[in-house]
Order: structure tokens, then C-alpha cells, then sequence
């Protein structure tokens, strides 16, 4: 057992340490008065505090986990070795900086609590974080300062006994648009091939004729997942889109058979769970959250539990209490569009903090560190570039027996267009991901 002793204790202080001993190191801890700290001799002991003491490891607590507001916090990286550290607060022992109050901050995003100029969806912008301004946005901070602490722990009290971490990957889907054109009905169809025709889009209207002729769909791309799903026995995740038709919501309508046959079809494969993809429009109307969950439940017979925002829309703490509101237990949205890397700092599945109420809920979130549109429509990748670039990040998180989490969406599979040639980077990536 773990004793961990502070002079105060808070909400924000003991949500961190479930953070670093249940998710990330899966191991036991207990946090204690002095008193109580004091009798734990023979106990793998940490003191968090200013008190100077003798037979354990001492972290100097910085103020951010014992106050009840926000703040902006001043944040100056310092780089030792190949790991950045911030919240200084001592020049004595092995931790001279505050790894506790440096994973709150990340992990709860607190700095995204500030108003800062968003983007033209309203979400956070990366470049506005701490991590890619001071240039550790690619590597999972908070899973490296806990091994730190267990590599300490272990050359103070070589007895202790640490669970043995392992690595997994998900492999998560979009579906955004089920089918180019199967289900769409004669005028969505039709006037996108008169659309096609009054843009000179010859390819587009080839692709309409094959449809047509030889029912060829383009974002029919089922197969190629589940046949690779077979092959390395992956675990995927599906997040479906049932908003009604809008502007940025333009899955067909849940009503069509085409649509329910394939999610029974999917969620019937072994090792597949089907979650909810919160429609953009729900971002403004929350009450579209339990209708489409709704939905979702009534095709697949089953409690819908799982989500991930359309569009990555996440704004803290709202978007997650209204998930919490709809009874959604875990969330995958964490992560930024425009750039591949650790937006929490983390690659573990946690419990979500809401800063506003000061509580911990029970909301488990799983980040994601790559996604198809980031490399292609962001990064401006060739095939061969991404495919390295997801290497590198699934490097990094092997190195820490983390859970890499990848997004694709089936419609970038089409081979066409844009996406010609990225069907191999897919292949690419969940072979390397299953590789032990």
C-alpha cells in the first residue's frame, strides 16, 4: 500500500492521485493525516507537503491543488533530459518539480476553462495549449511523470509490488456518412449528380454511373475493417451520426433500413461496441443528445453508453455534464482535429474532473492520439509521411503500456479523391498497433 500524507486535503488533490495510482499505475493508495503517516513505517510512504521528512519520498506541493478557484497559472517547461517539467517548487530533493499539480493541470484541462480565441467551431485551438507551445504536444507527460515516481518508489522501498502494465489499442470508426449515395433517396441522389454535372465534376458523376449500375458505393468500406478487424482480432469501436439532416449532420436518416442493417451487422462482429456520435447540432441543442442516443438504443437493442462529439466538439465542463446528463458513462472525444499528439497529456483511460463544481465524476475518458483528417486535411501528410508519423506515436505509447487510440472514418477508406492511396496507411496502422 501506497501512503500518501498532505496537509490538505481536497477534491483536486485526491482526484489527482486516482489519476496517477488506479489509472495509470494501477495500484492501491491511501491518503492520511500526519498522524496516521507517522504509525505507516514500514509502508511505501510519500510526503506531500512542506514539512521536511526523514524515510520516504518528498514532493513540495504547489498551491493549484489546494485552491477552489480558477486561475491562470504561470507556466515556465524546464527539459530534463528527454522529459518537461513545470510547477517548480524546490531545489532539494529528487522531485523538485510538483508532478501532482502538473498532471491536475493537464489532465483536467484547466487551461481550457479559459476564454481564448477559439476556432470557427468554437472549440479549443492546440496551438493556444501549454504542450505545443513549449513542444511536448507528441508525448503522453503524465504517464511518463507517474513511471518517474514508480521508478523512485522502487529504488526506495525494492520490495514494492506494482501491478505489470500493458499496452492495447482501439481502433475507433466514424460514421459520419454511412453511404455516399445508398439510402439517400431520389432528390438527395439526383441533385447531387446534377451538381456534379453543373461543376464539370466528371469523377463524381463516373462514381454516381457506377453506383447506379453496378451498385458501387464509395464509403462502402465495411468490409476492408471487419476483414482487418478478423485478421488482428482488434477491438473497434463504431460512433454513428443519427442527427437529422443539416448542414454539418448529413448521415442518412436512422429510419432507413440500409442504415439499421448495417449497425446490426456491425455490432453482431465479436470484439465490437457501437457508441453514439453526438450530431454537431446537439452542440446547441442538448436535448438532440438523448434523442439520437435514443435512437441508436432502439436499433441496436441495447444500453448506449459510449460517445464521441461529431466534429470533436468538446468545450469544458460543458460538453461532458450534458453527456453525464444523458447517461453516457465514456467518452472518447479527447483529442485535436488539426493536430496528432496527447491533448491531456495522457494516453490512459481516466475519470473526468469537472473544475466548476470541483468534483470528480464518474465519466471515464479515453483520449485519442491519431486521427485520418489531422494527417491528410491538417498535417498535409503523404501516405508514407503519415504512416511513419503513426508509428512514432504508437512508439511513444508502447513505451509507456498506454492505450493508443486511432480514428478513422469509413468514408476515408473510398480510395478516391483526396484519399487516394490511404487505404495502405490504414493497413499499415493497425499492423503496427498489434504488434506486441
Amino acid at each position: 500500500m501506497i501512503i500518501v500524507y498532505s496537509d490538505n486535503i481536497s477534491n483536486r488533490l485526491t482526484y489527482t492521485l486516482n489519476v496517477i495510482f488506479k489509472s495509470i499505475l494501477k495500484v492501491n493508495y491511501s491518503l492520511v493525516n500526519f498522524e496516521k503517516f507517522n504509525k505507516c513505517k514500514d509502508s511505501i510512504r510519500i510526503n506531500y507537503s512542506n514539512r521536511s521528512l526523514n524515510n520516504c519520498i518528498s514532493v513540495k506541493p504547489h498551491s493549484i491543488l489546494f485552491e477552489n478557484n480558477l486561475k491562470q497559472q504561470l507556466i515556465k517547461v524546464d527539459w530534463i533530459d528527454t522529459i518537461p517539467y513545470y510547477f517548480k517548487t524546490n531545489d532539494n530533493t529528487v522531485f523538485n518539480y510538483d508532478i501532482f499539480a502538473s498532471t491536475f493541470y493537464i489532465v483536467s484541462r484547466y487551461e481550457e476553462y479559459f476564454t481564448t480565441e477559439l476556432d470557427n467551431h468554437n472549440r479549443f485551438k492546440a496551438r493556444d495549449s501549454v504542450a505545443f507551445k513549449n513542444n511536448f504536444l507528441e508525448i503522453p507527460v503524465a504517464n511518463i511523470w507517474a513511471q518517474e515516481l514508480k521508478k523512485e518508489i522502487i529504488k526506495k522501498y525494492p520490495n514494492s509490488d506494482f501491478t505489470i502494465l500493458k499496452y492495447n489499442f482501439i481502433n475507433s470508426i466514424d460514421i459520419d456518412v454511412a453511404y455516399a449515395y445508398k439510402g439517400k433517396g431520389f432528390f438527395r441522389f439526383f441533385g447531387g449528380f446534377l451538381k456534379a454535372l453543373v461543376q464539370l465534376n466528371f469523377s463524381e458523376v463516373k462514381n454516381r454511373f457506377n453506383y447506379i449500375y453496378k451498385n458501387e458505393d464509395l464509403y462502402n468500406t465495411y468490409a476492408k475493417i471487419i476483414k482487418l478487424q478478423t485478421q488482428f482480432n482488434t477491438k473497434n469501436l463504431y460512433f454513428i451520426n443519427l442527427g437529422d439532416y443539416a448542414k454539418l449532420d448529413k448521415n442518412i436518416s436512422h429510419k432507413k433500413k440500409v442504415l439499421t442493417k448495417l449497425i446490426q451487422q456491425l455490432i453482431s462482429i465479436p470484439n465490437t461496441i457501437i457508441g453514439i456520435h453526438p450530431s454537431y447540432a446537439s452542440n446547441y441543442d442538448y436535448q438532440k443528445i438523448k434523442l439520437e442516443k435514443d435512437r441508436l438504443e432502439k436499433i441496436t437493442n441495447k444500453w448506449v453508453t459510449n460517445s464521441r462529439q461529431h466534429y470533436l466538439m468538446l468545450k469544458h465542463p460543458e460538453t461532458y455534464q450534458q453527456l453525464i446528463k444523458n447517461n453516457i458513462k465514456h467518452d472518447y472525444t479527447m483529442g485535436y482535429p488539426n493536430k496528432v499528439g496527447f491533448r491531456a497529456g495522457i494516453c490512459t483511460t481516466y475519470p473526468f474532473f469537472d473544475i466548476l463544481k470541483n468534483k470528480e465524476e464518474k465519466l471515464q475518458i479515453t483520449p485519442f492520439q491519431i486521427m485520418d483528417g489531422t494527417l491528410n486535411h491538417y498535417e498535409n501528410l503523404t501516405p508514407e509521411q503519415a504512416t511513419q508519423k503513426i508509428k512514432d506515436i504508437i512508439t511513444a505509447v508502447k513505451n509507456v503500456n498506454g492505450t493508443f487510440v486511432s480514428l478513422w472514418h469509413n468514408s476515408s477508406l473510398s480510395e478516391v479523391n483526396e484519399w487516394k492511396n490511404w487505404t495502405k496507411v490504414y493497413k499499415a496502422l493497425v499492423k503496427n498497433a498489434t504488434k506486441v
